[in-house]
C-alpha cells in the first residue's frame, strides 16, 4: 500500500513540477516590442 501511495505522490510531484516550469518559462519570456517611433529620429543640440 505504501508503494502505491508513493507512486501517486511521485506522479503528482512530476505534474506539479512540469506546470511550475512551464509557468516560469511563460512569465520570464522576453517579449520584444518594436518602438512606434523607430522610423522617426530626433537630433538634440
Amino acid at each position: 500500500m505504501a508503494v502505491t501511495r508513493l507512486k501517486r505522490k511521485d506522479r503528482r510531484n512530476k505534474t506539479t513540477s512540469v506546470l511550475r516550469k512551464s509557468a516560469i518559462k511563460v512569465n520570464t519570456k522576453l517579449v520584444k516590442i518594436k518602438s512606434p517611433n523607430a522610423e522617426r529620429t530626433v537630433i538634440l543640440d
